[in-house]
């Protein structure tokens, strides 16, 4: 019996860790979604399943090789790679599995990404308007921004600002800052009724997402070498933390902790831990996850009186999560962190990377769903009525005031 080459090993780590994005990519469905009731919930996985039968057939059209090919626009785009040529070979059997497992990780991250604004719109935008905006959404928004963090030998944050993200925190953060455009040009939730919460739901999706996002973290080393285990046991430690936290802020603030507030802080601390998973030790990955979660936390309870309702939650942790983790090893790096060295340098290339991406993906957002919204539509009903989905609901019969003068009214009994 023939044993396992050591790219044999990796690929099928690789493989691994693609599927586990994508049960994180379903599990935002029914966590998010679950958090504004259960017809919420199945609007949300349509959305995720949309985006990805979308987005996966863009990726082997071309669109892998626009985020990892050879330059075509230096730093910011690869050459086309139609069908996956250069990845499978003329003869897949006998050419290494690893680029095919590489290519798959990578499409199963897009696909997460694409799940995030999907799931973040859904209660909004009408089904067409989320194919379309799909379609135009990965080659302006996503290409530049993965080609910058992919492309380790051309692209423009790792390669030119060098940046540190192992995970693709970037990518996480144009794909949060994507949905913060849409809501906005779909306006805000303050006349649509509240929708109570799906408690199982919140739970089974936050649970999904926490075992998938580690899929993400330790899918980024690409090898089963010796940092493997222990971006694992960061990513799973800086989730712990973040629970403690978030429940910490709530008991604070709210006096009651939820299920859903542990389930937040553990997202929070995975996507805190997201950029910097390759070089954390198991104690700085407590102080990422509790920072991640102090932050999200506070800033979800000061963005909840945006009344854009529930949807706001996972924008916020992304990228409130995202730069945390990007500025964290600026901050803290061994020799090139700002209390370590006393250097600016990496810290400001952080924080420039961060804030460029979040500015660049949410204006091309927005432009992109007004453009939307001015020719297709945007939602299910017209601009100038009430915004968002029409959803059935139990009328009330209103109590018949008479009217002065004793003549009953059009709605009380004659």
């Amino acid at each position: 019996m023939a044993h396992a080459t050591p790219d044999q090993v990796d690929a099928l780590l690789l493989f691994f860790c693609g599927a586990l994005v994508l049960l994180a990519a379903f599990g935002l469905a029914f966590f998010a979604g679950g958090m504004a009731g259960r017809a919420r919930a199945a609007r949300a996985l349509r959305f995720v399943l949309v985006g990805a039968a979308v987005v996966i057939p863009l990726a082997v059209l071309g669109g892998y090789g626009l985020i990892t090919g050879p330059p075509l626009l230096p730093h910011l785009a690869g050459r086309p790679d139609p069908g996956l040529a250069s990845v499978a070979g003329v003869h897949p059997a006998a050419s290494s599995p690893y680029p095919a497992a590489h290519a798959g990780y990578l499409i199963a991250v897009v696909v997460l990404c694409a799940a995030i604004v999907g799931v973040a719109v859904a209660s909004r935008l009408t089904l067409r308007a989320w194919i379309l905006f799909s379609i135009l959404w990965l080659p302006l928004v996503v290409v530049p921004v993965a080609y910058g963090v992919f492309s380790l030998e051309d692209g423009w944050a790792i390669a030119g600002l060098k940046v540190v993200d192992f995970g693709g925190a970037l990518v996480v953060v144009a794909a949060g800052g994507s949905a913060v455009g849409i809501l906005l040009a779909c306006g805000r939730l303050e006349h649509l009724p509240a929708h109570p919460s799906r408690p199982t739901l919140v739970s089974i999706g936050g649970a999904m997402v926490w075992v998938g996002w580690l899929g993400l973290v330790v899918g980024s080393e690409g090898a089963l070498d010796e940092y493997a285990p222990l971006m694992a046991m960061s990513a799973f430690i800086a989730s712990a933390t973040g629970v403690l936290m978030w429940m910490l802020v709530d008991a604070v603030l709210l006096r009651h902790p939820t299920l859903t507030s542990a389930l937040c802080g553990a997202f929070a601390g995975l996507v805190g831990a997201t950029a910097a998973s390759g070089a954390l030790t198991l104690g700085w990955s407590m102080l990422v996850g509790a920072l991640s979660a102090l932050a999200c936390a506070t800033m979800v309870d000061l963005a909840s009186r945006a009344r854009f309702g529930p949807a706001l939650t996972l924008c916020v942790i992304t990228i409130v999560g995202g730069l945390v983790g990007l500025l964290f090893p600026g901050l803290f790096a061994t020799g090139s962190g700002m209390v370590d060295s006393g250097n600016f340098d990496l810290f400001i290339a952080q924080g420039i990377a961060g804030m460029s991406v979040l500015l660049y993906a949410t204006t091309v957002s927005l432009l992109l769903a007004l453009a939307l919204r001015f020719t297709v539509g945007l939602t299910r009903v017209r601009y100038g009525a009430a915004r968002g989905i029409h959803e059935t609901h139990p009328v009330r019969p209103e109590r018949a005031v008479p009217p002065v003068g004793g003549e009953p009214g059009p709605g009380s009994a004659r």
